[in-house]
């Protein structure tokens, strides 16, 4: 590299492992980046100089041939009936490669393609084939927040995010509010969950019961970056406090949290109403019918029979039956004339 001042945000011309490209300079930093596999083996090859007036000039003119490979390509696709859909025509700072991004939701085989793409352009072409993620962060897009994505403002990779995340941060799981642009699931939930990560334990759980002086309440709402906590009284009061004011220990009883609200000149209240609302009177298991005394004496009186054996039907009832069934006797027989 060059001796030069580099005053960051600048644009550089770089040559990298890709070839010759416009890059931009964000920060000065004193360590080697955690992606950076090894000094000799870099993404940025060399920085050849800042961007001076005549390289905005050819930027210009090189968005404007982009436009315009964007175009041709996207007939040339049609044109072949592909089942494929472009995003994007790029080219290096030289002319030396076009890169052609696209999605698809099944294998395209574009070599006829290409060849088509390779003498119309004059240069070598590339088709990279990206998902629905990689498309949001190529063309960029105004998140749910207000602001340009994450994705296509400073993330150098995807991390995976998983709806425990959203359940730790006390979000709602709907899936209109935690997917992003590209459908997925948010990437800012995994940049905030060590956050709310280091809180889990510290604090009571939403809907569990918490002491406040002689009253229990309920959490309606725990708001970590406020260091507010909302709570819900029998009488339908809705009280802010801080989470400064939460204190809690585990009953080695029942190995239950129990929770309450420190209030200025009190100590420890009385927790005994959480083991109670834990475990009220009449709350017990019902016993089953085979467990019940009346049960068990009505199947101890069976006539001298074993368990397995099967019960006979009384000779009695089944003589009346036949006599008073006539209909039944006149069926047999109807069907003995058949």
């Amino acid at each position: 590299m060059p001796d030069m001042e580099i005053e960051p945000p600048q644009d550089l011309v770089v040559t990298t492992q890709h070839g010759c490209e416009i890059a931009r300079a964000v920060r000065i930093v004193d360590s080697k980046p955690a992606g950076l596999k090894g000094e000799s083996d870099p993404f940025i090859v060399e920085i050849l100089r800042p961007v001076n007036e005549d390289d905005r000039n050819k930027i210009l003119e090189l968005k404007a041939k982009e436009r315009e490979a964007f175009l041709q390509a996207r007939d040339k696709i049609q044109h072949h009936q592909l089942s494929m859909k472009l995003l994007k025509a790029e080219y290096l700072y030289d002319y030396s490669r076009l890169i052609l991004y696209f999605k698809s939701e099944n294998k395209v085989d574009f070599r006829d393609l290409l060849k088509s793409l390779a003498s119309q352009f004059k240069t070598r072409i590339e088709l990279r084939q990206i998902g629905v993620r990689d498309e949001t962060r190529l063309l960029g897009g105004i998140g749910c927040c207000g602001k340009a994505v994450c994705c296509a403002q400073f993330m150098n990779t995807f991390y995976p995010v998983s709806t425990k995340m959203a359940k730790e941060q006390n979000l709602s799981l709907n899936p209109a509010k935690l997917s992003g642009i590209c459908g997925r699931l948010l990437c800012c939930l995994a940049h905030e969950h060590e956050y709310y990560a280091s809180f889990h334990g510290k604090f009571p759980k939403l809907n569990a019961e918490i002491v406040v002086g002689s009253e229990t309440a309920r959490v309606m709402d725990i708001n970590y970056i406020t260091s507010k906590i909302l709570l819900s009284f029998a009488d339908r009061r809705k009280v802010h406090y801080s989470l400064d004011q939460v204190s809690g220990r585990k009953d080695q009883a029942t190995g239950r949290n129990l929770w309450w609200i420190s209030l200025p000149g009190e100590g420890e209240p009385d927790l005994s109403i959480l083991l109670k609302n834990l475990n009220p009177p009449g709350s017990g298991k019902k016993k089953k019918k085979s467990d019940s005394p009346a049960r068990n004496e009505n199947a101890g009186h069976n006539d001298g029979r074993r368990r397995d054996e099967p019960r006979s039907r009384p000779e009695e009832p089944a003589a009346q039956n036949d006599q008073n069934d006539p209909d039944d006797d006149d069926h047999a027989d109807g069907q003995d004339e058949d």
